[in-house]
């Protein structure tokens, strides 16, 4: 039984013979009239209550008294903390948060409580229970006339916004739950009442995507797929190191590395409610050859950051990540091409304009221990194997 200083409690016991107390500085007992006892707590303590009923009966009660702001505490971390999992208990003057398997946002909202008491004690250990987040990601370059073309002409590549609406209008009594298919062993789902809607997007961007990649109008630079738990960070590079010789007059010559292709970072963090919250930051480098200091090239980047609130499988586009190239050639007849004023007459130009603009497709989805889930993901690792191969065999 546990007191705190200050409380009064009475104990239905039945009528009592005798009562012994182990310690009588923590605790006091009196036999009441009806077969109840008094309990007066007296300071912080344990003892030990031994009551002795008239119809020979013997019982034996184990008494922790604590300060009263102690069990006051504990009302209160037990009312901001909610039913997360774990379960606030009194040791002596403290009191103990403990447990383990929580999540990232239950650790952070058990780690602000005890933070404004110095009276707790935390004792929750994090790790187990965050959940598998992975992130779908496609980047996709294509040029700057074709992705209008996506934006622009719905008629073409969207139909705009979606609504269903389904229900049963009737239904047999024999097809609902208890009725004579269920008896006979068929699956009988619940009646759809009144009625069940979606709202949508009826769109086929990704398919338009894939006939562009097929026509040359977009480039897969690359597609991988990430998985980190909730609160981890994962990241993506695929490109090479570009090294560059720095020289000291005591230390010698050095050499650096600078990363540069395509580099992808995230760190998600999952909600008991299911948003998925992220930080995303992605890269697209190439060298520059036009740009040199001591025949060092540089580098030219296009970068993104981002952080946004996602739910499962929905999908961020990351856009206006642009890119524009002009190349001149002239054609002309020797000798006759350099005459002044007729010259234009014997030459050509040729202007070429290359613009581009870097897509960046992220769908996240949760990751779990589905047999039929785990299936598709390897039937769909198998796919792209094959694809490469054949492309590798068109190659030689």
């Amino acid at each position: 039984m546990n007191l705190y200083v200050g409380e009064v409690r009475v104990l239905q016991t039945g009528p009592l013979r005798r009562i012994a107390i182990g310690n009588g500085k923590v605790v006091q007992a009196s036999a009441l009239d009806r077969g109840q006892l008094l309990v007066i707590p007296e300071a912080p303590g344990q003892s030990m209550l031994y009551l002795w009923t008239k119809d020979g009966r013997e019982r034996q009660v184990s008494i922790t008294v604590v300060p009263g702001d102690a069990s006051r505490l504990l009302e209160e971390v037990g009312a901001m903390l909610g039913s997360i999992g774990v379960q606030p208990r009194i040791v002596g003057d403290k009191v103990v948060i403990d447990g383990d398997g929580v999540s990232e946002e239950q650790a952070a909202r058990i780690a602000e409580v005890a933070g404004r008491y110095p009276q707790i004690v935390n004792l929750v250990s994090r790790v187990g229970r965050e959940r598998m987040i992975e992130m779908d990601v496609r980047m996709v370059e294509i040029r700057r006339d074709a992705m209008q073309n996506i934006g622009v002409r719905w008629a073409a590549t969207a139909q705009g916004p979606s609504f269903g609406i389904i229900g049963d209008l009737h239904r047999s009594s024999a097809f609902r739950s208890g009725g004579a298919a269920a008896q006979a062993g068929l699956e009988v789902r619940d009646r759809i009442a009144p009625f069940a809607t979606a709202v949508g997007w009826a769109s086929s961007i990704t398919s338009m995507i894939n006939l562009m990649v097929q026509n040359g109008d977009a480039v897969v630079l690359a597609e991988p797929r990430l998985a980190c738990r909730s609160g981890g960070s994962a990241r993506f590079v695929a490109g090479g190191e570009l090294p560059i010789a720095h020289t000291s007059g005591l230390a010698g010559t050095s050499v650096q590395y600078r990363e540069y292709g395509v580099k992808f970072d995230v760190s998600p963090v999952a909600s008991e409610s299911g948003v998925i919250s992220a930080r995303i930051a992605t890269e697209i480098s190439a060298i520059d050859f036009e740009v040199q200091i001591q025949d060092v090239p540089g580098l030219i980047k296009r970068r993104a950051e981002t952080e946004v609130n996602l739910r499962e499988h929905e999908t961020l586009v990351i856009a206006g990540l642009l890119t524009e190239e002009t190349s001149r050639s002239i054609d002309r007849v020797p000798a006759l091409g350099e005459l002044p004023i007729l010259g234009n007459l014997f030459r050509s130009r040729n202007f070429r304009d290359r613009r581009s603009d870097l897509v960046v497709f992220i769908t996240p989805r949760f990751v779990g221990a589905d047999p039929v889930q785990a299936r598709a993901e390897i039937e769909r690792s198998a796919e792209r194997l094959e694809r490469a191969r054949e492309i590798v065999r068109m190659a030689d």
